[in-house]
């Protein structure tokens, strides 16, 4: 199997393949324009909306056309216009372009009234889309020139190394305009007679990844297993690079292709929706989590003071329990409950056991109620914790269950959670840890603000019926 190595000369990301004496290094990295393919796209049709504004709108409706012009691009941002595309197509782009000047259109009529005043912008939107196809033809026409000399391009690591992903890599190195540089394959048992360099097996990605500052990723067929496959999305999901997978059985035309695939010289390229781990829904689950906590901990201060007295009144010891936990990205944080034991010091090695002597009564109550959970409110207003996540375990259970359970370490991918859809399902205390991680896992990957909500909802009912058995 071919390995990664880093040479100490002019050529750190240098790569050598198992049975060859001889070090390539790779190609020279050029400049990565990550935003620079939306920017120009951005620019020219704002400059067709405003051109457009000056030829068919009266100086009086200027105010009118910018907003109408605003409105456009904020449509086909939120379409995805903007963000990278490996094929160009302005027809592909005719259905977006027309709900872009549409919505904004409607919007202004609506405020302004169907009267004459609108006729203008009516003209204006028309006239606008023409004129958006006609710059985007021109655009497309620039952006394929400066891909072939080297602008706009992304750095791509094949995964798979079988006869698809070899002629994929050579579509790519011969057809330049696509914006995609193959740098390489990653593959377990490569095949023979390759185009370009095999630079490890599966388990050295996140050494390619970073070595050779990868951008994209397209998973073809190779000799890896479908658990490897499971393995290598879920560890570029942290990362900054785009997943894109070849579809099986592409090639008879069956229906398993989505229509929004991105066609590469025949290839479709399917691009792999990210889950909660992006950066932007990962701020907006934070501001949430930290307004519901906050006021949770205001509505709850009297309650707190009422637990907290009974603990210190139950047995000698401190009112809190802290302890350490292990959160997202394997980092440990200290979380907090209300004491509900007599102290001691095993808690750190032992697992839960149904009946323990040591359980005060108030300890008890707030066991049946999880209200020995609610400090635990502060660990998400600190960003220790989310709401909703994967349970914290201890260091010395992690450990155990990483090794004995597949998939359970892809838990700690996101903040780790007051509840989770694992303990919605009655997975608390001694109970199956297979079926945690495969719930907890499974919530990663379909997350939405919608299911956060759910499971807070399923959570707070399974309080009160607790509370009253």
């Amino acid at each position: 199997m071919s390995s990664v190595t880093i040479s100490g000369d002019t050529h750190p990301r240098a790569w050598t393949q198992s049975g060859s004496d001889s070090a390539i290094a790779p190609s020279v990295a050029r400049p990565r324009f990550l935003t620079g393919f939306g920017q120009v796209l951005a620019e020219t049709d704002l400059l067709v909306l405003a051109l457009a504004a000056v030829i068919f709108v009266p100086r009086t409706l200027y105010w009118s056309a910018g907003a109408f012009a605003l409105g456009v691009l904020a449509v086909c941002a939120l379409r995805g216009q903007y963000t990278w595309r490996t094929s160009l197509s302005v027809g592909k782009d005719f259905g977006t372009l027309g709900i872009g000047v549409t919505v904004p259109l409607m919007t202004i009529a609506l405020l302004e009234g169907f009267g004459p005043r609108i006729r203008p912008i009516v003209v204006l939107a028309v006239a606008s889309l023409c004129m958006l196809l006609v710059g985007r033809a021109c655009a497309y026409v620039g952006i394929r020139r400066a891909r072939r000399r080297g602008t706009f391009v992304q750095r791509v690591l094949v995964i798979g190394a079988g006869q698809v992903a070899e002629r994929l890599a050579r579509i790519l190195e011969v057809h330049a305009d696509y914006g995609l540089e193959p740098i390489g394959f990653l593959d377990d048992d490569p095949g023979e007679s390759l185009s370009l360099p095999v630079l490890g097996g599966i388990d050295d990605l996140d050494d390619v990844l970073r070595f050779h500052r990868i951008d994209r990723i397209v998973i073809a067929f190779g000799n890896y297993r479908s658990s490897d496959l499971v393995r290598i999305i879920r560890r570029c999901e942290n990362s900054s690079v785009e997943m894109y997978v070849v579809p099986r059985f592409f090639e008879l035309g069956l229906q398993g292709v989505p229509r929004d695939a991105e066609m590469v010289w025949g290839f479709p390229l399917v691009r792999l929706r990210r889950s909660t781990v992006r950066t932007g829904p990962r701020r907006v689950k934070r501001v949430f989590d930290s307004c519901v906590a906050g006021g949770l901990l205001f509505v709850t201060a009297p309650l707190f003071g009422v637990l907290a007295l009974g603990v210190k009144l139950s047995s000698p010891g401190p009112v809190y329990f802290r302890q350490r936990r292990i959160g997202m990205n394997g980092r440990e944080v200290e979380i907090l409950k209300f004491r509900s034991m007599q102290q001691n010091d095993e808690s750190d090695t032992q697992w839960s056991v149904g009946e323990d002597a040591r359980v005060t009564k108030i300890g008890h109550f707030m066991r049946k109620t999880s209200l020995d959970e609610l400090p635990q409110l502060w660990n998400v207003v600190r960003g220790d914790m989310s709401l909703v996540g994967p349970r914290p375990e201890r260091p010395h259970f992690v450990q155990r269950f990483s090794e004995e359970v597949s998939g359970y370490e892809d838990r700690h991918r996101v903040p780790v959670g007051l509840t989770g859809l694992a303990q919605v399902h009655g997975l608390r205390g001694d109970t199956s840890i297979e079926d945690r991680a495969w719930l907890d896992n499974q919530y990663i990957e379909n997350w939405s603000a919608v299911a956060d909500l759910a499971i807070l909802a399923r959570t707070a009912g399974a309080m009160v019926r607790q509370a009253r058995e």
